[in-house]
Formats: C-alpha cells, sequence, structure tokens
C-alpha cells in the first residue's frame, strides 16, 4: 500500500513540495473557517483556488518528484516549484481582493494564472523528458 513512501519522503525536492502544501493547504482551511464564521463567501473561488493550486497541484508534483527521483535533480524541479507557488501566492489575495469588489486587482489575478500555466506547462516539459532534467 505505502510502496514508494520512503523514496517520497527522503526526496529533498519531494518534501519542499509537500511542506509548501501542507502550509498552503493550513492557510486555506483557516480561510475557509474565516469565510464561514463571517457567513461571507463572496471569495470562495480564491479559497478555491488555493487549495486547487497551492495543495493540491502542489502535492500532485511532490508526488511525480518523489516516485521519479532522476526528474527531481538539475534547476527545472525549483523552477517549477518557483512558479507554482508564486502562483497560489499571488493568486489567493488578489483574487479575494478582486472578488470583494477591487477590480484594480485583475491585472495580477491575470499574471498568476498565467505563472500557473507556465508551471503546468513546465511540468509537462519535465513529464515527456526522457533523462533527468538539467
Amino acid at each position: 500500500l505505502f510502496a514508494g513512501m520512503e523514496t517520497i519522503v527522503s526526496n529533498p525536492v519531494s518534501l519542499l513540495y509537500f511542506r509548501t502544501a501542507a502550509v498552503l493547504l493550513i492557510v486555506g482551511m483557516f480561510f475557509g473557517i474565516y469565510m464561514s464564521a463571517s457567513d461571507n463567501h463572496v471569495a470562495a473561488d480564491a479559497h478555491a483556488h488555493l487549495n486547487l493550486i497551492g495543495f493540491v497541484v502542489m502535492a500532485v508534483y511532490g508526488i511525480f518528484f518523489g516516485l521519479n527521483p532522476a526528474k527531481s535533480t538539475g534547476h527545472l524541479p525549483k523552477v517549477l516549484w518557483a512558479l507554482n507557488t508564486a502562483a497560489a501566492v499571488v493568486m489567493f489575495p488578489s483574487l479575494t481582493l478582486l472578488l470583494n469588489g477591487h477590480p484594480s486587482f485583475e491585472p495580477l489575478v491575470a499574471a498568476a494564472s498565467f505563472l500557473a500555466l507556465g508551471g503546468a506547462i513546465l511540468f509537462a516539459v519535465v513529464l515527456f523528458m526522457p533523462k533527468a532534467t538539467a
């Protein structure tokens, strides 16, 4: 059932992704509790984006790099981590503010969306590369 788990948790790149995912999950959960307690769900989409990009996607990347240690070497996995982390960290507050009636934050939401897309494209590149990354 847990075949490969030792590889995942001993891989420093995989662990970086999981640690980041855990922190962003906690932030997302606190925000969800805040929305529930305040009965203000205007920014529910921001909450969902944070949990998806910050936790789910980051954890999937962590699993991939943990199970494929040869692909976790070089600069590309760290660039991917930076792109995805920046996307989540920029998108969450800017989308929250946009949804709460501050349209001036739309360019930041768009920029964060392109960071997330860039991360997805980079992940596909790493995934389809035949050997270890550079």
